[in-house]
């Protein structure tokens, strides 16, 4: 990837997670969410925005309908901005990183716990 393709995603990865968290005012959208990263096409028609949501399934579709639905708002929030010729029609798809890696974390600390609770500490 070029370094010009990686400074177009670094910011409107930055830009979308300001205008997500403080500007939609949507109650659908769970507080925990986060923009983890975006995917500009190389010709800059597309843009993939991989979001997390801290919840339950409900509420990461709720969320994700949500952004759908602000997207034509998001992108042209990002066309007022930032100076690019042409802000790509946004994408947005779930990712799970976050909620594995919490999930993974609370079952170590179970696993721990019980460790101890054998161990007579």
């Amino acid at each position: 990837m070029s370094r010009r393709m990686e400074r177009v995603n670094a910011t409107l990865r930055r830009e979308l997670g300001v205008l997500i968290n403080e500007s939609l005012a949507d109650p659908r959208i769970a507080t925990m969410t986060s923009v983890l990263d975006v995917d500009t096409s190389p010709d800059l028609a597309t843009a993939t925005v991989s979001v997390s949501v801290m919840g339950t399934d409900d509420e990461r579709k709720k969320t994700l309908a949500a952004l759908e639905s602000a997207a034509g708002y998001l992108r042209r929030s990002v066309e007022d901005r930032i100076r690019m010729r042409h802000v790509p029609r946004l994408i947005f798809k779930l990712d799970a990183r976050i909620q594995r890696t919490a999930e993974m974390l609370a079952y170590m600390d179970e696993v721990e716990r019980q460790d101890r609770k054998r161990r007579g500490e």
